[in-house]
């Protein structure tokens, strides 16, 4: 078991002391630091950085500048958990917090699911900060920002009275944008009963989270450069993302049932493939694949990236949603949407619904993928297997009709 360094800030000195016994019981081996205030947590990982910050919400250094903000800034490989006694999860310290932080958890919280969640986050950090990947990330010219736009509709999103007409509006200062959304709004995807013609009108249609995987997507899709990959294509890679998008939401629907977990499954059934956007402008990279694929016929583009760099478009894709800060779920189920089993434990919704989602459809254009057996082995997935592959088939065959 690896030994992690860990970082508690709390103003309460008896939940410092918790944790003190916490770690004595169940991690002896790890090694923790506690701070009660901000001050002292930024002093402290100036002298030695830890691997995890769990913190309290609202905690402030100099300048009342809000720690968390901090870390995200000056020391984004950290992982940030939240463990917050906030009674509110809709106030707008929380949904402030989001954006900063990896996981949010709520006191009380048993110990046990304190140290899961910091193993479980650690893990996927191990994923997306490997040194193979680090070799990879580092023969690009460069790693896309996130859009500002995206920043604006987060910010907005925090306002109480904020509505998704409101979103739309903003949308609609970026002419770029609102062509290209309203391009894929009125595309045969959404089905839509009629032609949208304003972004307000697309918002309130879609939703907010739509919305938002839209303007991520719309931002790298488009920046993407030509493709020198034989057999490649943006306009193929956009319409299984598409279909993907909607099956793993159907899937994560009959899997958990919760609408966060639906949105999160939607945005990154979106997003899977953006690693592949990102190593277009790799040619060292994508000519290794290509070479290693013309050794042995059956390989898979997946399969090829393994055996030559030990990771693939799946890990890249990952890393840039994990600089980006979206939610732990999406990034994880990006990272790890070939190799589900890379993370200890049973997948999460959102990484199941991802990889059933991608490999059923990907069964459907004739690709030979064996499915992971541990997922398999889930009574769920066992019971609902068949009924997502007819789903997949009838996507696939409206998607060839329209």
């Amino acid at each position: 078991m690896i030994a992690y360094k860990l970082l508690f800030v709390d103003p309460d000195m008896n939940a410092l002391d918790a944790y003190r016994r916490l770690l004595k019981a169940m991690r002896p081996k790890w090694s923790a630091s506690y701070a009660a205030n901000g001050r002292e947590a930024i002093q402290m990982m100036r002298k030695s950085k830890p691997d995890v910050l769990i913190t309290e919400l609202n905690m402030r250094i100099e300048n009342d500048a809000d720690l968390l903000k901090a870390v995200q800034k000056f020391y984004p490989e950290v992982i940030r958990i939240v463990l917050s006694s906030e009674p509110d999860t809709q106030a707008e310290t929380i949904l402030s917090a989001t954006q900063s932080a990896h996981r949010f958890l709520a006191k009380p919280c048993k110990g046990e699911n304190l140290l899961a969640h910091v193993e479980q986050a650690a893990e996927l950090r191990k994923i997306i900060y490997s040194q193979e990947l680090r070799e990879i990330i580092g023969g690009m010219p460069y790693l896309p920002s996130l859009p500002q736009l995206y920043h604006e509709l987060i910010h907005a999103m925090e306002a109480p009275l904020v509505s998704v007409a409101d979103l739309g509006d903003i949308i609609a200062r970026d002419v770029s944008m609102t062509t290209r959304v309203l391009h894929l709004v009125n595309s045969a995807f959404f089905g839509l009963p009629r032609q949208v013609s304003n972004p307000r009108e697309a918002a309130v249609m879609l939703g907010m989270n739509v919305l938002k995987s839209l303007i991520l997507y719309v931002k790298l899709f488009f920046a993407a450069p030509d493709s020198r990959l034989p057999g490649f294509s943006l306009d193929d890679l956009w319409e299984h993302s598409s279909l993907t998008a909607r099956l793993s939401r159907e899937i994560a629907k009959d899997l958990a049932g919760n609408s966060r977990i639906q949105e999160d499954a939607f945005l990154s059934g979106m997003l899977h493939d953006v690693g592949k956007l990102l190593l277009l402008e790799h040619p060292k990279y994508i000519n290794s694949v290509i070479r290693r694929q013309s050794q042995d016929s059956d390989l898979s583009f997946a399969d090829a990236e393994y055996q030559e760099f030990s990771v693939s478009h799946a890990e890249v894709g990952g890393y840039l949603l994990g600089l980006w800060g979206l939610p732990d779920p999406v990034v994880e189920a990006v990272a790890c949407h070939h190799r589900p089993s890379q993370i200890s434990g049973e997948p999460s919704p959102v990484l199941a619904a991802t990889y059933l989602a991608n490999a059923l459809l990907c069964r459907q254009s004739g690709a030979e993928l064996k499915l992971d057996e541990n997922l398999l082995n889930q009574d769920e997935i066992k019971r609902m297997l068949a009924t997502w592959d007819r789903q997949a088939a009838k996507l696939y065959e409206e998607h060839k009709n329209s």
